[in-house]
């Protein structure tokens, strides 16, 4: 994923000049200065059919292996990922990191997907999924840019054939960014006062919930606090107008549905963190470690911790947390919450 990196450069191309990230669909725009020669991939005007060949072409493990083109094969496994209309395809030609964003073609060289990710559980074996291409398109229609779509499809070619006739299409794209650990930073200005309490909007306090209250509006909420000797800071949530009253603070995460409020003896202890929280959805893929009858709060500095987390999942009614080392398509997952950074 791009959305983490200081700097991204796309090769013969240079530094990225902006990116137009959407989460929901787990795509991204990349605008560069220099114009790009390469003939434009096009779409297959029809869906992908089950069990037709697909084969994955980019740059994988890039810091590993060399840099250049390579292709995996196989065939369309499913029209869906995790439920039905989910947005993805899976497909058996395998996916490794530094795949994603590449494209997935047919035996004719048309697009039916974009390459996002690999399930990884221990009864899994070379389950791969692409973003279905009418979610790619839509992603593009939305942003008002043209793309190439095939009115009919083309005669099966031989893979050769296909590989020399789009290689000088896909690049690749690097990203490098500060380490990733917590650490201590200086808290963010706050967005306004409510009494002697600092507020922050889209950000929420993660701690020890001591008190939750429903029904509630933001001046409720920080009144109710502010009455409370043990009250320390508290998270209101605009969407549900709930109140969690909090008698710590150990975290800063950015929350869109979220408004909190800290105490002034706290402004240099908690710790802001660069993780996005959304609740009642997940990433399903890349799992690799569970750690059963946790708290959400362990599970978020667990993730933070560990170098090769890239998000994590806390199933709040098993207590059970899941760390991921790479990021698929977002779906609905309620009771859940998903956290990236």
């Amino acid at each position: 994923m791009v959305e983490d990196c200081a700097q991204v450069t796309v090769t013969g191309h240079g530094e990225v000049q902006d990116i137009l990230r959407d989460p929901v669909s787990d795509l991204a725009l990349l605008r560069v200065a220099a114009l790009h020669e390469g003939a434009i991939l096009s779409f297959r005007a029809t869906r992908p059919r089950l069990a037709e060949p697909a084969h994955v072409m980019g740059y994988p493990l890039a810091s590993v292996l060399s840099e250049s083109l390579r292709v995996t094969s196989g065939s369309v496994s499913a029209l869906s990922g995790f439920a039905v209309e989910d947005g993805l395809i899976q497909i058996s030609a395998p996916v490794q990191p530094g795949n994603s964003g590449g494209p997935v073609l047919d035996d004719a060289g048309q697009v039916i997907g974009v390459a996002v990710g690999v399930l990884r559980e221990a009864r899994a074996q070379n389950v791969n999924f692409a973003i279905a291409p009418d979610v790619a398109q839509d992603f593009l229609r939305q942003r008002g840019i043209a793309f190439g779509m095939a009115e009919n499809r083309s005669e099966a070619r031989q893979l050769p054939d296909i590989v020399e006739a789009v290689a000088e299409s896909i690049v690749p794209v690097q990203c490098s960014g500060p380490a990733r650990p917590l650490r201590p930073s200086p808290m963010p200005a706050p967005a306004a006062t409510l009494g002697p309490m600092s507020l922050m909007y889209e950000r929420d306090v993660v701690g020890f919930d001591y008190v939750f209250l429903s029904g509630q509006t933001l001046p409720g909420c920080a009144a109710e606090c502010e009455a409370d000797s043990a009250c320390q800071a508290f998270t209101f949530n605009t969407l549900h107008d709930a109140c969690f009253l909090k008698s710590d603070a150990r975290i800063l995460v950015t929350n869109p549905v979220a408004i909190s409020g800290l105490m002034p003896q706290l402004a240099h202890i908690a710790l802001d963190s660069s993780f996005r929280i959304r609740s009642d959805v997940d990433a399903p893929g890349g799992d690799y470690l569970r750690i059963r009858d946790s708290s959400y709060t362990d599970c978020l500095l667990a993730c933070g911790s560990d170098l090769q987390c890239e998000g994590f999942a806390y199933v709040r009614e098993r207590r059970d947390c899941w760390l991921k080392d790479r990021i698929g398509r977002v779906v609905s997952m309620p009771g859940v919450e998903f956290g990236l950074r």
